[in-house]
């Protein structure tokens, strides 16, 4: 945490009752001092997207929204209190019609917008279960198959989109979901994605 000028905590911070963010793990030496409570967190500024590469013979599905003048891979935003994974199955099926189990995920994107507004985006590699593709108005306006070795140079997909889509080509581990449970304070639930233990992909 950021402090103030002169080594300060920021005023905002209190002692007190422990709280969910300031527990500490069981058997653990009481701190020297009272812990601080946290102050308030300022309004939500970082939107969290997620997005998802299926690749079927040879082919990756695209689609393109009625907002967006290129193609991407299937993909929407997280909504409040909902998990990675289960935003990405919940949009690829709005989108697309197709149920999907999530597989590795193959990227992950940080912008900045504004000063005020950032975007995070990740990209998984996912498994159709089942479902036939179509595209699903009023947010969608059409789907295509594309080659696994047309997508690089196909400047009507988004950049993003074609990088996903090459790391998913690539196969490999890439990063998968640890067991991980999120330590002592996992809040609702908790994500947690690391390269395998040989540290490829």
């Amino acid at each position: 945490m950021r402090r103030a000028h002169g080594g300060r905590a920021p005023a905002a911070l209190t002692t007190g009752e422990a709280t969910p963010g300031n527990l500490m793990e069981p058997g653990a030496s009481a701190p020297a001092t009272p812990m601080a409570t946290l102050p308030p967190l300022p309004p939500p500024h970082t939107r969290i997207g997620v997005g998802g590469v299926l690749l079927v013979d040879g082919r990756a599905l695209v689609n393109r929204a009625v907002y967006r003048p290129r193609f991407t891979i299937p993909s929407g935003y997280v909504e409040a209190g909902e998990a990675l994974e289960a935003a990405l199955v919940r949009e690829f099926e709005e989108e697309t019609g197709v149920t999907v189990r999530v597989d590795r995920l193959l990227l992950v994107r940080h912008k900045v917008i504004r000063t005020d507004e950032s975007d995070v985006y990740l990209a998984y590699a996912v498994e159709r279960v089942t479902g036939e593709a179509e595209a699903r108005p009023p947010e969608i306006a059409e789907f295509r198959w594309v080659p696994i070795a047309d997508a690089a140079g196909s400047t009507w997909i988004s950049e993003l989109s074609r990088l996903a889509i090459q790391r998913a080509a690539r196969g490999g581990p890439g990063w998968r979901r640890s067991g991980w449970k999120g330590g002592e304070t996992p809040g609702l639930s908790s994500e947690t994605y690391h390269p395998e233990p040989d540290g490829s992909g």
